[in-house]
């Protein structure tokens, strides 16, 4: 819980550990880590300010900071003012929590005049300081800076009323029995603080329609797109002694009403779509339950796509085969744009998935896996990725991507290497095909050398592809095997028939040329896809139907 400070407080030199913002952080309000960049060089002198726009409290990330001896970082939001130095910022290289969009930043040395700092070369000493902001945490719920998935031009979501549905943190959950609820693995698993709230606006639930998660009983997975769920107990309202799903079963037409029941994925998309009915942020009431249908799009061997329009918020929400009612998946990601793409999830059959929510509907646990070792693939080839972490292994993320497909194997989001200088191994099971991993450094120095010796090293079906040394900058990116159609040789004239005389008919009118259509290339700025740039050399992104054909991926959404 953010502390809520006197005034008193506020004005005095307090440890950055300290949360200065006046308004109490509920549980269910998001947290988003964004990639920022500002660095001031070595200088005595300087001042910025950093935002987020909409953002109800902001916090920033000064961990690269360095302060000479005397010099001090004074920041000033809406409400409250804090002072550090170079012993506060060794301590922790946060700020406060700033309450508002704002904070400015003024580095402070004595002697030195506004606008007259003077600046070292790179790595000059004295009393020459270095303001650095590497990244902002905002109090917003969408891990995607855009923000949005929306399927075409508009945000055609209709607000709902599903009893089944309620909003946890900054997702959505949804009950499949009297008391066990899903949501997507991303989301983190629930502490015993965690409430679940039965309410369709973004305000919190009475005391008798929020309930408390059964935190033994919970398991998720957050492996990317097919691979991404959660499912866990709720336990009997704290007011009334009622199971979740007796309770919301009251507000509906009876018995059973109050939660989803499971069905089949559909063998074909054609006649089939897909309704998603979540908790998503928006212009207008956001975090208020909406829903919208769209055509499933693609069903994969574990996942599920679909164009109905999803937000940050909607990650966990259920993905519901419109025909039967039935949910038949967990939705996890965003992927639409006003061109095109499509939002995807797990199916609700995959089997682990699928094994823990029987358990947890028959009363049986299921059993805890214990430690094997890499998984012998089934599959054509193999793929493992093992990445040496360096001193600040939040700022890495990776991405690997069926290049002929446009499914996205694996991933690695921004903060989830908790360990500096650490080597982490992952092996994925996949058929042949042509594929792309992208590796990125939110602050733009790779992971080696300055900052730790970090590296990173791809098998393919045992044999090395890459080793790379770290020192790639913001992003570098490694294409490797072949889709079936690149096997073919390449298109040439058609061979030269053997002479023959001349028709003495009229001329047979020359074949118009194929109508199918090419690749449209479009400038990297419809897409805010950096990745793009690297994959294909130039400022261009390859349109195929999907952006993940050009190199970006479909972050997760909470």
């Amino acid at each position: 819980m953010k502390l809520s400070l006197s005034s008193a407080i506020l004005g005095t030199l307090v440890a950055p550990s300290l949360y200065l913002a006046t308004a109490q952080l509920a549980e269910e309000v998001c947290e988003t880590t964004f990639p920022h960049h500002h660095d001031s060089g070595d200088t005595k002198f300087a001042d910025t300010v950093i935002c987020h726009a909409d953002a109800p409290w902001i916090q920033l990330d000064l961990s690269r900071t360095q302060l000479a001896a005397e010099s001090k970082l004074v920041l000033v939001g809406d409400s409250a003012t804090q002072e550090l130095d170079a012993s506060a910022l060794a301590a922790n290289g946060y700020s406060a929590v700033f309450d508002g969009s704002c904070v400015k930043l003024e580095l402070i040395t004595p002697g030195a005049l506004r606008g007259r700092g003077g600046r070292g070369g790179r790595g000059s000493k004295g009393q020459f300081s270095r303001m650095v902001v590497s990244a902002v945490k905002a109090g917003v719920c969408d891990h995607d800076p855009s923000g949005q998935s929306i399927c075409g031009d508009t945000d055609d979501r209709q607000y709902s009323n599903d009893v089944r549905a309620g909003r946890i943190g900054g997702c959505t959950g949804w009950l499949i029995s009297e008391d066990v609820f899903i949501q997507a693995g991303h989301c983190g698993t629930p502490s015993s603080s965690a409430r679940i709230h039965f309410i369709n606006t973004s305000g919190s639930a009475p005391a008798e329609d929020q309930y408390a998660v059964d935190v033994a009983s919970y398991q998720g997975i957050n492996g990317g797109v097919g691979n991404d769920w959660g499912a866990g107990r709720l336990l009997p309202n704290s007011a009334t002694g009622l199971l979740p799903g007796v309770a919301q079963s009251a507000k509906c037409d009876g018995e059973g009403c109050g939660w989803y029941n499971l069905g089949t994925v559909p063998d074909q998309t054609a006649g089939n779509n897909i309704r998603i009915t979540g908790y998503g942020t928006a212009a207008t009431d956001s975090r208020y339950q909406k829903t919208h249908i769209g055509a499933l799009t693609t069903i994969g061997s574990t996942s599920l796509s679909y164009v109905p329009d999803t937000t940050g918020g909607n990650s966990g929400s259920p993905v519901i085969h419109e025909e039967t009612g039935d949910a038949i998946g967990v939705h996890t990601h965003g992927g639409c744009s006003a061109t095109g793409g499509s939002n995807s999830g797990t199916r609700i059959d995959k089997s682990e998935f699928a094994a823990h929510v029987n358990s947890l509907l028959s009363g049986v646990p299921s059993p805890t896996p214990s430690p094997t070792p890499l998984p012998t693939c089934n599959t054509a080839k193999d793929i493992k990725v093992v990445v040496t972490t360096d001193n600040y292994p939040g700022e890495t993320s990776w991405t690997l991507t069926n290049n002929c497909s446009g499914q996205v194997v694996g991933f690695k989001a921004i903060g989830d290497y908790p360990q500096q200088n650490t080597a982490f191994s992952e092996t994925f099971c996949v058929e042949e095909a042509k594929f792309v991993f992208t590796i990125n450094d939110t602050y733009g120095d790779g992971i080696c050398c300055q900052y730790g010796t970090g590296s990173y090293d791809i098998t393919y079906g045992g044999d090395s592809i890459d080793t790379g040394n770290g020192a790639f900058g913001s992003t570098e990116t490694l294409t490797f095997g072949s889709c079936s159609s690149d096997t073919n040789p390449d298109p040439t004239s058609a061979p030269t028939p053997n002479p023959t005389s001349q028709p003495t008919t009229a001329p047979t009118k020359q074949p118009t040329a194929s109508t199918t259509l090419g690749p449209t290339f479009l400038t990297c700025s419809r897409f805010n896809e950096g990745a793009c740039q690297a994959a294909y050399g130039g400022d261009v992104c390859q349109w195929l139907g999907s952006c993940r054909n050009c190199g970006c991926v479909p972050l997760p959404q909470v």
